[in-house]
């Protein structure tokens, strides 16, 4: 993860995160919910990012719970944390995970950034009590292409190929992530999903227009995108008369069979 290339230390990270935990919150809560969760549940947060699901997680799991929030960098999560939230710097592609401790591990958009999805996945299984459930929330980017907008289509692809582009993968995998877990043992499987709809200068555009940002010069060194064009495209996300797809956020989930 030492080449991510959203970091949490650029200095507008905060921002675009917050951009993206108002869209993606509410139904984030409403699947940890639907899953049962209540005080004295022991959480995990896995890419806890800027916080808002970990800090959540403590006001829901109350003082007899526990939420461990980890980041490969923390320093936004710590941000105005609630006092018994523990925080963890933790890299998930090499260093391991506390073994069979958690009734809910929870990673949102997170899996796509890296190399080994299943050795990934396979990680936080092993940080499950016996019985508990692992929910998994991940971009596909495919309904982008079902747009009419061109410009708007070929600057996501770029985004998106360079982001993940030090790890060999792509953002048009989500789809199959149901059958990942149930591959990879996990009992009562399901699934759900949501199609972004963004609107120019609206918030989700304003996400997509900092990550832009944020990776521009990698899409331009990488030939992903001519810089002229590139350009263009920041400058439309700004334009109110843009309507577009964003990504599909599958979430699915299951439970880790009793031993």
């Amino acid at each position: 993860m030492t080449d991510y290339a959203l970091s949490n230390a650029w200095q507008q990270a905060r921002q675009r995160l917050a951009l993206l935990e108002a869209e993606l919150d509410p139904a984030t809560r409403r699947h940890i919910l639907d899953l049962g969760v209540r005080p004295g549940w022991h959480c995990a947060e896995v890419g806890a990012g800027g916080g808002s699901i970990a800090h959540w997680l403590c006001h829901t799991v109350g003082p007899t719970g526990r939420v461990l929030a980890i980041d490969i960098d923390p320093s936004l999560v710590a941000v105005d944390a609630p006092p018994d939230l523990e925080i963890l710097a933790h890299d998930l592609t090499r260093d391991a995970l506390p073994d069979g401790q958690f009734d809910l591990v929870h990673a949102r958009w997170l899996v796509h950034h890296l190399p080994d999805i299943d050795d990934a996945i396979g990680r936080l299984i092993n940080a499950l009590k016996p019985g508990g459930v692992l929910l998994l929330e991940e971009p596909d980017f495919y309904p982008v292409h079902a747009g009419q907008r061109p410009l708007y289509t070929q600057f996501m692809d770029a985004l998106t190929r360079a982001v993940v582009a030090a790890t060999g993968r792509d953002c048009y995998w989500a789809r199959d992530l149901p059958q990942r877990l149930t591959d990879l043992g996990l009992s009562d499987v399901d699934a759900a999903a949501e199609v972004a709809v963004l609107r120019g200068a609206g918030p989700l555009a304003q996400f997509y227009r900092l990550s832009g940002q944020q990776a521009r010069e990698r899409v331009v060194a990488g030939g992903y995108m001519a810089a002229e064009a590139y350009d263009a495209a920041l400058s439309l996300l700004d334009d109110p008369r843009l309507w577009a797809f964003g990504a599909c956020t599958v979430a699915a989930w299951g439970r880790r069979p009793p031993l």
